[in-house]
């Protein structure tokens, strides 16, 4: 058991972190987060970390494996089961530049309109923009006074 040098410290916390990070619900099958905590807890041990400095996730309940012949039904892609993936924020943020005439709410109607499955709304847009705008993006502005076309 040593102390890490104090370059190689931040590196160990990481890595720490990143294996804490490996859980069921960010898509590791039980066995694969068992493992990974149990090296978390390996490298806290080895390097005399306070193991109250990271955030635990619960550890998976064993579950027996019972061979079975039916074929286990695939997952959705992420794209589908989530709004992400599918350009909604690039797209209000090229309208937000492009039409600067426009309103959030017909930028999100717009997105809406073009993007399948989309909920963009008026709060959404403003937030990409206010995005931009920390950015040093110009043009990202809209009067309160803008008219809906």
């Amino acid at each position: 058991m040593k102390k890490p040098s104090a370059r190689e410290l931040p590196l160990v916390k990481r890595r720490v972190a990143a294996l804490l990070d490996k859980t069921e619900a960010n898509g590791c099958t039980p066995g694969e987060a068992a493992a990974a905590i149990a090296k978390a807890k390996e490298l806290v041990a080895k390097y005399k970390l306070d193991p109250g400095a990271f955030r635990w996730p619960q550890i998976p309940s064993p579950t027996e494996t019972k061979p079975t012949s039916a074929p286990k039904p695939s997952k959705p892609p992420r794209a589908a089961a989530s709004g992400r993936g599918r350009g909604i924020g690039k797209l209000a943020e090229r309208l937000i530049v492009e039409h600067p005439d426009w309103t959030y709410r017909r930028i999100a109607e717009e997105v809406n309109g073009q993007i399948d499955g989309a909920a963009a709304s008026e709060k959404s847009v403003r937030w990409y923009a206010s995005r931009m705008r920390q950015r040093g993006v110009e043009g990202t502005k809209r009067s309160r006074n803008s008219s809906v076309q």
